[in-house]
């Protein structure tokens, strides 16, 4: 039996999404609070963080990776995404930490 290409594309495509492999998720989170003091004097700048991902989405391991200016937003920026939370990354239908 021979089976039309349309078809057996679909059926690939179903057996991907069964394979339960999915990247993780942002399910809730806000950005940082601005510093007030950094607010009133006009200063503006950006924080890099690095973080783990458990397979409960929880953050933790929350880094510093780089920010401008030094000393201003950091605070800010780990707080927030230390309260963001996902739903994880599975592979083969299990949960994964990321």
């Amino acid at each position: 039996m021979r089976i039309p290409a349309l078809l057996f594309v679909s059926m690939l495509l179903l057996a991907g999404c069964a394979a339960g492999n999915r990247p993780m998720q942002l399910a809730s989170g806000a950005g940082a609070v601005y510093p007030p003091n950094a607010r009133a004097a006009g200063v503006e700048g950006y924080v890099v963080v690095r973080y783990d991902v458990d397979t409960e989405g929880r953050v933790s391991n929350v880094r510093v990776v780089e920010s401008s200016p030094p000393g201003v937003f950091e605070e800010s920026a780990v707080q927030a995404v230390s309260r963001w939370r996902f739903n994880p990354a599975t592979r083969r239908g299990e949960p994964q930490a990321v």
